[in-house]
């Protein structure tokens, strides 16, 4: 069964209630299974498990085909976008992709353990004081933005980047058009044996 990875809805932005970032998604024949996530591989893992759920719920083959069918649509998602895991030893083009100001951040590499992700920042735009579980790097590849952390706010330009501890609440705002560069470590749950 062929999926429709455009069925997939996908929202990124930030809380401003707890200042950290937050990924919606669902499929579009069942907006009512919308899925929150730090990540958006964690939010699509989510949702395929909602989705086999309810298909293991179902017994009736007539309700059971639009489920398969949802479940088809995010598997050919994850394919597309590759937002569960990229190949190791795998060469990424940073500079590729994206030049509009506007678009919403992507996600470059993702294993269990590491996400690298690509942040369009536009002069002026800011992003809230918020925090990451896991270690994280931010390297500016372009323009020039201003970073607090730490109760300081320092200016980071194209070939520079911070290093923050795990939890530490930052924010940041775009001093011009700017291209980020996010390496965040991830918090790994325990295998249940």
């Amino acid at each position: 069964m062929t999926g429709d990875p455009a069925m997939v809805v996908v929202t990124e932005e930030f809380c401003n209630a707890c200042g950290t970032p937050r990924v919606d998604v669902h499929h579009q024949n069942f907006p009512e299974l919308r899925i929150s996530g730090e990540s958006l591989g964690q939010a699509v893992d989510e949702l395929v498990t909602r989705l086999h759920s309810n298909l293991t719920a179902v017994s009736d083959p007539m309700h059971r085909t639009p489920v398969q069918l949802a479940i088809a649509d995010v598997q050919a998602f994850i394919d597309r976008d590759n937002v569960r895991q990229s190949k190791l030893s795998e060469v990424v083009d940073v500079c590729a992709a994206v030049s509009d100001p506007s678009a919403s951040p992507s996600t470059l590499v993702k294993t269990d353990t590491l996400e690298v992700r690509r942040l369009i920042l536009p002069k002026g735009r800011a992003i809230p004081t918020h925090h990451a579980s896991g270690e994280i790097t931010a390297h500016c590849l372009e323009g020039r933005i201003a970073f607090t952390a730490n109760g300081k706010t320092r200016d980071v330009n194209a070939g520079q980047l911070i290093v923050l501890a795990a939890g530490e609440p930052h924010s940041l705002v775009g001093l011009e058009d700017s291209t980020l560069l996010v390496t965040k470590v991830l918090f790994v749950r325990p295998s249940e044996n």
